[in-house]
């Protein structure tokens, strides 16, 4: 998987150098783009490890959970090259960092106090894009280039991520129903690919604010700790607003 990863994170990088090699001409000022966005993420967990309905031995089967709980804070970054008027490449990455405490279904202490544990999620997808700018970015007024509209922008692409669970607290062994503390966790890169699309309003000729969705769809085998739970799903929705310097 390492090697994976590797040649994955080769291939960015030669993205970006034809990016900045293929720009036909010279360059213009604000070809390139560095963007800062926040927003919320909310998952999909459609998979067997989150909600198993046949073996009822998913994560949200056995625990007070539910795909809400995961729905917290994304904060992401990227870096993007213009080739021309109407296509742009990204490289991304976002840093998402969940957690959550829950009690095992159907058991309580001693005292009737339930069996808490907590449980955190986190994803770093590192990916590049590219995007399309139906309208163009720029119009010429004076024999020079000028943004004076909202910019509507849309694409796809793809990259890995990196994603770590953990459960650390109390819990029941039901064979026994003996209440032990225990640390589990499972991690590793995974394939990832995403579609986006934005709404750029130009502030100055080199800032603006913008609006931007994406859905990611990743997928993995759990294991680890979670070996033999099944598929993972790690893929959901982000909705961010952000702040885009060009130079």
């Amino acid at each position: 998987m390492f090697k994976k990863m590797v040649l994955v994170l080769a291939s960015f990088a030669l993205v970006a150098a034809f990016g900045t090699s293929a720009q036909a001409g010279p360059r213009g000022d604000g070809d390139l783009a560095f963007q800062v966005r926040l927003g919320g993420f909310f998952p999909n967990t459609d998979s067997e490890f989150w909600d198993d309905p046949v073996e009822g031995d998913g994560v949200f089967n056995a625990f007070t959970l539910d795909d809400s709980d995961f729905n917290d804070a994304v904060l992401g970054f990227s870096l993007v090259n213009g080739f021309n008027n109407h296509f742009e490449a990204g490289l991304n990455v976002d840093f998402y960092d969940a957690e959550n405490v829950s009690a095992t279904r159907g058991f309580v202490d001693e005292d009737g106090f339930p069996i808490l544990h907590d449980s955190r999620l986190r994803l770093v997808p590192i990916s590049v894009d590219l995007r399309i700018v139906p309208t163009g970015r720029y119009g010429k007024r004076g024999g020079g280039r000028f943004v004076s509209r909202p910019v509507f922008y849309f694409g796809g692409g793809i990259g890995v991520t990196y994603w770590e669970y953990e459960e650390i607290g109390d819990f029941v062994d039901q064979t026994t129903d003996e209440i032990f503390f225990d640390r589990f966790i499972d991690s590793d890169w995974a394939f990832t690919t995403h579609a986006l699309a934005g709404l750029e309003f130009p502030v100055t000729p080199n800032w603006g604010l913008f609006f931007e969705g994406r859905h990611s769809w990743v997928e993995d085998d759990a294991g680890g700790d979670f070996a033999g739970l099944g598929d993972i799903d790690l893929g959901g929705t982000s909705a961010y607003v952000g702040a885009s310097f060009r130079f």
